[in-house]
């Protein structure tokens, strides 16, 4: 018997890890997410470890092991994690209110740093993979400082050494620059101004924070209420400590406005404009001699935003980002109050366990994304009748996922209808995505073909389609929550340093090309929908989008996976799914692209400099779902080279483990072309969708 501390706890598609003094036995969930036992090893009931012969075997081995790791609430839970900028805050914010983090969750966290630590340098990079940087290094030193670790632990005077020798932390990034300065470590007169007053501008300005990209205006929202209020925390002794410790000269001679633009070469990759150099310059003049009136009114106008927020996410806020600044507003206006305290459970939602220690995720979460795509290549596997319990479960999380209505007092608070869509994570967080409601749709009518499912009515998925139809943008394409508001001009104005295309939300050939086969499928099921000639042009409009960004080579620009397999698979299954003649110049492009890629093993490995550099960076490796995604492209568009799939389907089964799961490999998806993160089930989904297209395509064998 396997027993375990730890165990997955799931409601609604809620996840927390929660600890227990005596070892219980663990489940198949918590075996599988935990590496309790040697990836391949575990074997539940209805597997067996004999490896697979055949693609069948293969299809059937997939299906049954990660339908025994499916939770009881009917999603697929995985680990989320992979940016290192991320735990820094809660650690921080935690620090400064005075929330004491439990134990065992303090004891995790710390594994989880010291294990993510660059063995050989000593440091930490933006991202699990990435090299190290100071923004990583200076945060995970001060994390693991606040934890309690010493300062003359050998990896705590390893990752030292690498920061000094580094320049220190003056060079750190704005983002950190703001958490060292919360934190009482450096001084608020080295931060560019975070202008409060932004957020009084009309809308109709095209600069004003409506216009941003929601994830950009809700990090700066809160960002913006602490650096007007320059809320800090207490000047403690380990807090002077850490002043002497990560600067290389004595920080009270540190000349702190010459430090505003300071950023390391090892950290720096979209730098600042010359327009955005001139206006830090005038703000800064600004902070000088600004209005007190006009700041408190600003203060009070933004915190009211931050509590609608809170509210309408049920306090988990969009991202890991906002949810700790928010806390930390609510904390400085309210003190340890309810809605503190509603901050503080939420935490959990965040923190996730794995076998490398405990980390904060990207998001709450991925599990409505994770299991629409599930779905999807359960129904393509062709034995999804097979196990009725496992997609009755499916169907019931997408059914509690949906948002079952608009936001209240959408205009002024900037959101855009949601009633009908899907989120990425679950319905308490609630922020309505394009992609997500796209996959939602298309796995809700995929389902419609079992006889034993209760279907979501076509009247709900009718809702769903009036979102997509709602956030197409002028340029035919789809955004990801919203609409494109604002110029492309104002990503001059964007002052993240390691970020790229923050400031507006743009159009994406995955955001695009999801919409599109979900509005196809859409009027296959209702051919006599009342808007079927607006689903028609919407269509049409997608479709001339995606051909018009595809890039000369015939790939397409993945902006959220590694990196252009990930992006040409949604925009060959787009195109597909609309109609678009499979002799298409696009199409065939597309697939003489992917061929060209395959390795030698008969797999296709991309590393995550693809995203960094925008050009095609072969990974030292064949990887498992660049293979998947590869196979699922070609055989949607019928690529006539049938060895070249067959060498494919041949790598994955080679990879396969007997147990019928799938090796986890390097980190696979991406946000603002610099930062990776991790999509763990894709390794369990991809394999057995492309292995069941085949079998569906070729072999036409039952199962």
């Amino acid at each position: 018997m396997t027993t375990t501390n730890w165990s997955l706890k799931v409601d609604r598609g809620r996840q927390t890890w929660e600890y227990s003094q005596e070892k219980k036995e663990a489940t198949d969930v918590d075996i599988h997410l935990l590496r309790l036992k040697e990836p391949g090893t575990h074997c539940p009931e209805g597997c067996d470890l004999n490896r697979a012969k055949t693609p069948q075997q293969a299809i059937k081995k997939a299906f049954q092991y990660f339908s025994k790791v499916q939770t009881e609430d009917g999603h697929w839970a995985g680990d989320y994690g992979g940016p290192m900028f991320l735990l820094p805050g809660l650690v921080i914010t935690c620090y400064v209110t005075g929330y004491q983090l439990p134990e065992a969750t303090q004891r995790e966290i710390i594994r989880y740093l010291f294990n993510r630590q660059n063995p050989v340098d000593g440091g930490w990079g933006l991202h699990i993979e990435a090299h190290s940087d100071i923004f990583g290094t200076t945060l995970q030193y001060v994390s693991l400082r606040l934890l309690g670790v010493p300062a003359d632990h050998p990896s705590v005077v390893k990752a030292r050494t690498f920061l000094l020798q580094n320049g220190g932390a003056t060079g750190i990034p704005s983002w950190g620059k703001f958490w060292l300065a919360t934190l009482n470590a450096y001084d608020w007169n080295g931060l560019n101004p975070i202008p409060i007053e932004f957020w009084l501008l009309p809308y109709n300005l095209p600069i004003a924070p409506g216009r941003w990209w929601c994830h950009c205006r809700m990090v700066y929202l809160p960002m913006s209420y602490i650096y007007a209020k320059k809320t800090t925390g207490p000047l403690t002794d380990l807090v002077k400590e850490l002043r002497r410790e990560i600067y290389c000269q004595e920080y009270e001679k540190i000349n702190w406005s010459e430090q505003r633009n300071n950023i390391s070469k090892l950290d720096m990759y979209y730098e600042h404009t010359s327009l955005l150099n001139v206006i830090n310059g005038s703000l800064n003049a600004y902070e000088k001699v600004h209005s007190k009136w006009l700041r408190d009114k600003a203060i009070d106008y933004t915190f009211d935003h931050i509590r609608y927020e809170d509210e309408q996410t049920k306090y988990i806020d969009i991202g890991p980002v906002n949810k700790t600044i928010n806390m930390l507003c609510v904390w400085d206006r309210e003190g340890k109050s309810p809605a503190f305290y509603k901050h503080a459970d939420r935490l959990k939602d965040y923190l996730w366990l794995s076998f490398d220690g405990m980390k904060m995720q990207g998001y709450n979460g991925s599990q409505l994304w994770d299991t629409a795509f599930t779905i999807q290549a359960f129904m393509e596997s062709g034995i999804a009748n097979q196990f009725q319990d496992c997609m009755k479960l499916a169907n019931h999380y997408l059914d509690i996922t949906q948002v079952p209505e608009d936001a209240r007092d959408m205009k002024h608070y900037h959101r855009h209808y949601s009633k009908g869509a899907w989120p990425f994570s679950t319905v308490d967080h609630g922020w309505p995505i394009s992609d997500c409601t796209a996959e939602g749709i298309k796995s809700a009518l995929a389902l419609r073909s079992l006889s034993f499912i209760d279907p979501i009515s076509l009247d709900r998925i009718a809702d769903g389609i009036n979102v997509l139809l709602t956030l197409q943008n002028s340029d035919g394409g789809w955004a990801s929550y919203e609409n494109t508001r604002g110029p492309k001009w104002l990503e001059k104005f964007n002052p993240s340093e390691v970020f790229q295309n923050i400031m507006i939300d743009y159009s994406y050939v995955e955001c695009s090309a999801a919409c599109i086969q979900a509005m196809s499928s859409f009027r296959k099921h209702a051919p006599n929908h009342p808007r079927i000639k607006e689903i028609n042009r919407s269509i049409a409009r997608g479709v001339k989008f995606i051909k018009s960004i595809q890039r000369q080579d015939g790939s397409w620009l993945g902006s959220w996976g590694i990196c252009f397999t990930y992006g040409t698979w949604f925009g060959v299954e787009g195109l597909v799914a609309s109609g678009e003649p499979l002799t298409s110049p696009s199409i065939v492009k597309a697939c003489k692209f992917l061929a060209s890629k395959q390795r030698a093993d008969g797999g296709w490995g991309e590393s995550f400099k693809s995203n960094v550099t925008k050009e095609y960076v072969q990974h030292e490796t064949s990887q498992v779902v660049n293979t998947g995604w590869a196979l699922l492209s070609l055989m949607s568009a019928k690529y006539p080279d049938r060895q070249c799939i067959e060498r494919g389907i041949k790598f994955l089964m080679q990879r396969q483990y007997a147990n019928g799961d799938f090796p986890q490999e390097s980190i696979i998806g991406v946000f603002n072309f610099n930062c990776m993160i991790s999509y763990s089930n894709y390794k369990n989904i991809f394999p057995l969708w492309a292995l069941s297209r085949y079998n569906q395509l070729y072999l036409k064998s039952k199962i």
